[in-house]
């Protein structure tokens, strides 16, 4: 097993990158085309099964320390995360204008914080006040549910949890949610941290190595899925059909990636901008709607050139501020509070015992 997959590292900037071009293409658009939405989908997606990747490979084969993952996985969240719900709610109070989709509520906001899942009215949808959170939701859910069943070994709490997501996700579909919590809870998107963790245990094993042939195949299914989920036509974007389509790319893309470590070249920008996409992920959509008006106050609306070139340079702005607050605020915090994660002399005595 590897302690760190260069191309996992990738694929995390890609996600990241196919969420900040979705929003960049959809903002100063008056309606929503399918497919720009679709890529921010996609993106999720592909985090998801990252998520899951990683959960297995860091915890390894057997039992682990339940207490100690939250912790790890504490630091690494919330930070950020409450800075920018914090940032948003500020915002929200001084400047109301600024949002479409989000009004300052405060029962919204403790519950934003505690990631417990809420139907938004304003957003339409079951979002945190920061509406990008929801995804952080569900990460926050997997966590829980992959740290009770820490005294499993890996095979066995792959299996579990995939059986436990897998039949709340068909009850969720048979007998439809009867409130916002239960669609929550039978959603089928933590699906995506289930074929994660598949792909995790084949990873700890190290022994298979995927044929040029099969590898190509992968490729192949991964790209039909990739089409058949973005064309997919549906009245919303996060559709269960179009789901299935982007989770066999992510899938793909995944495999494919880690079959070929090996033979993947080091390219640092690559790997800086895998390493802030949590940064870049969080903070992307003021970089994105602050750009963007400022573009379309002087330059004019309407011109397909214009259009394409203000998403792109957005885009890479994101990106390159992600890659700043990464540096100077996410690093620092986690250095910061890096003493919380270690164990203790009770409970390094307690793991070798």
């Amino acid at each position: 097993m590897m302690d760190r997959y260069r191309s996992i590292q990738y694929l995390r900037g890609v996600a990241a990158t196919l969420v900040v071009a979705s929003h960049a293409f959809l903002y100063p658009l008056t309606d929503e085309p399918m497919l720009y939405g679709r890529w921010g989908w996609l993106g999720v997606i592909l985090f998801f099964v990252i998520s899951g990747f990683i959960m297995v490979t860091v915890t390894g084969n057997g039992r682990f320390d339940g207490g100690l993952f939250i912790r790890r996985r504490a630091i690494r969240v919330i930070p950020l995360y409450w800075a920018v719900t914090l940032l948003t709610a500020v915002l929200a109070l001084w400047a109301p204008s600024l949002f479409k989709t989000m009004t300052f509520d405060f029962s919204q906001l403790w519950r934003s914080l505690l990631f417990v899942p809420f139907f938004n009215e304003t957003s339409g949808g079951i979002h945190p006040i920061y509406k990008l959170g929801w995804t952080l939701n569900y990460e926050v859910y997997f966590y829980l549910c992959f740290a009770l069943l820490w005294f499993l070994g890996s095979t066995s709490r792959v299996v579990t949890l995939t059986v436990i997501f897998a039949g709340l996700a068909t009850f969720g579909f048979v007998a439809g949610p009867t409130t916002d919590l239960s669609a929550f809870y039978t959603s089928y998107i933590p699906l995506a941290f289930c074929a994660g963790m598949g792909l995790g245990l084949m990873a700890l094993d190290g022994s298979y190595r995927a044929s040029t042939g099969f590898m190509i195949a992968v490729g192949v299914v991964g790209g039909a899925g990739l089409v058949f989920g973005l064309a997919w036509p549906a009245s919303r974007v996060e559709d269960w059909t179009a789901f299935i389509g982007c989770l066999a790319f992510a899938v793909a893309v995944v495999f494919i990636g880690v079959q070929s470590e090996r033979a993947l070249p080091k390219v640092a920008l690559l790997e800086r901008v895998g390493d802030a996409s949590y940064s870049t992920y969080l903070f992307h959509i003021y970089v994105v709607g602050a750009l963007s008006w400022l573009a379309y106050t002087v330059l004019p609306s309407g011109n397909g050139v214009v259009y394409v070139t203000v998403a792109i340079t957005t885009i890479v702005c994101a990106t390159a501020f992600g890659l700043l607050l990464h540096k100077s605020l996410e690093l620092p915090v986690g250095r910061c509070l890096a003493p919380l994660s270690a164990r203790s002399p009770r409970e390094t005595s307690a793991a070798k015992a």
